[in-house]
């Protein structure tokens, strides 16, 4: 099979049968076909998937570092090419895994940007929750710090996902995968407080909260008299807004409040299993990365505490 062939049918397989996202099958789609054209540039147009070998693999990737990709996007082509050659080898496309003799890591996960406790709670207040934009974006920010869903999940919220649960919400993750993310304290009372105002309710019991199910959990724009779902770009801009008021910070990010939540989670004594049921991730592996953010908390209260430190 010619690799062009084979990537369009990992794209499908991605698409169709893993059910991931638009946004993910495109990225790696996108990686394989860099690995396409530099093999093509190399007098190889018309190569076969199975004739692609280690060597072959390693001069991409060195090719990719001299022209100064980044260790997360070198991260990324090399899990596509696993992925994809995997995906091959097991339905008898391929012979050989080629990436079997690649080094299984070419850059070291670097360490998220941590906002404190305290700088969240002086985030929390800037928002001027007696418009509406103000209690949504209230709303926003509590909800992404209490909860650690990633920007997409937020976004795709309806209202019908909090009704049936009370005080849990149901996520809908990666590759159409859903989780249960407990819903409660302040997230709770600002989400309650932005659907008061937006749709004239008491509180979550309110029978007529469940006529608005099939609406976005947070609004953007009207359209005519339908409310479109709030988009990405107005998330970033919300929490980039409010975020580099309170802390200096390189990327004010939305997953800067997903990296918040699970660490402090973890420095208040949470599991690590169950922090990773709530961030949604596959691989415990993904998780420990906030591990060695905990830890260097811990040893700074350590030092600062301990008299013989």
């Amino acid at each position: 099979m010619l690799l062009d062939a084979a990537i369009e049918r990992f794209r499908t397989h991605l698409a169709h049968e893993r059910g991931l996202s638009p946004r993910t099958v495109e990225a790696y789609a996108s990686d394989l076909a860099s690995l396409a054209a530099f093999l093509a540039e190399r007098g190889n147009d018309r190569i076969e998937a199975g004739q692609v070998d280690a060597t072959a693999l390693r001069a991409y990737l060195a090719a990719e570092m001299t022209r100064g990709l980044s260790g997360r996007s070198m991260m990324r082509r090399v899990s596509a090419m696993r992925s994809f050659f995997r995906f091959l080898e097991k339905r008898g496309a391929i012979t050989a895994d080629p990436t079997l003799h690649l080094a299984q890591r070419v850059a070291r996960r670097s360490v998220p940007t941590i906002v404190s406790e305290e700088r969240l709670e002086l985030m929390m207040d800037l928002p001027d929750v007696s418009s509406a934009a103000g209690a949504r974006d209230r709303a926003i920010l509590e909800f992404l710090y209490g909860t650690g869903v990633r920007l997409g999940e937020l976004v795709a919220l309806k209202v019908g996902d909090f009704l049936p649960l009370g005080d849990r919400v149901v996520v809908h993750g990666k590759g159409s995968k859903k989780r249960v993310v407990p819903f409660a304290g302040r997230a709770r009372e600002s989400m309650l407080a932005y659907w008061a105002s937006r749709f004239g309710v008491k509180d979550a019991t309110d029978p007529s909260l469940r006529s608005h199910a099939s609406a976005p959990a947070f609004a953007g724009r009207l359209d005519g008299e339908k409310e479109t779902r709030v988009s990405r770009r107005t998330v970033q801009r919300v929490v980039g807004r409010h975020l580099r008021r309170v802390a200096s910070v390189t990327k004010a990010s939305p997953h800067v409040l997903r990296h918040a939540f699970a660490t402090h989670m973890l420095d208040h004594g949470a599991d690590l299993r169950a922090v990773q049921e709530l961030l949604g991730h596959e691989s415990l592996s993904t998780t420990q990365i906030y591990t060695h953010v905990s830890i260097e908390h811990l040893r700074k209260v350590y030092k600062k505490a301990h008299p013989r430190a």
